[in-house]
């Protein structure tokens, strides 16, 4: 698997290119710009895009997505709530990308539409989870909703599970777990 992560201008989001090492076919997730970085990266390792994904509905992860769209014609995928989703996405979901397989977990909380994307041991999870923290919600019950999401979701996917959030470094789920205040009992 090719995974390449690039920090965005935009509130410094992380966007995420997932792609099949033998079929070179990929994923690029939360495109909240379109950069010659990303064009660039894409160009040298002879990939094709063949979908965007969404974690959720919000601007810094999804600023990109016309330009994206009007250069490769690729659809976007995400919740079913999203009103961009060309490809209406739900719990269970799996998309093959080449001999990849992404399945599509619900996650609802920081926004009704947020999805996590699995592939393997890594975990896309918007802003769901960051190292340390969670996203923010609008209300108690948005966050409960958030948190009832990371523990029956996300903390029984295994410790070794690297989670690559929206903003911020990568962690895993046993840190999490661990050291997370926002988890803890």
């Amino acid at each position: 698997m090719i995974l390449e992560h690039f920090l965005l201008s935009v509130n410094e989001t992380n966007c995420y290119i997932v792609a099949c090492g033998k079929t070179r076919e990929a994923v690029i997730i939360d495109p909240g710009e379109w950069n010659d970085q990303i064009a660039q990266f894409i160009s040298d390792h002879t990939l094709v895009l063949k979908m965007i994904l969404i974690t959720h509905d919000h601007s810094d992860h999804t600023g990109g997505l016309q330009e994206i769209v009007a250069k490769t014609n690729i659809p976007i995928a995400a919740h079913s709530l999203n009103s961009k989703a060309v490809k209406p996405l739900k719990d269970g979901d799996v998309l093959p990308v080449g001999e990849l397989k992404i399945k599509t977990l619900e996650t609802p909380g920081h926004t009704a539409d947020s999805i996590t994307f699995v592939v393997g041991c890594e975990i896309f999870c918007g802003d769901l989870l960051f190292a340390g923290s969670v996203g923010g919600t609008p209300d108690q019950e948005s966050f409960e909703r958030e948190i009832q999401s990371i523990k029956e979701k996300i903390l029984t996917l295994g410790d070794d599970m690297v989670l690559h959030p929206g903003h911020g470094p990568a962690t895993t789920v046993q840190v999490e777990r661990i050291f997370n205040p926002f988890l803890m009992p």
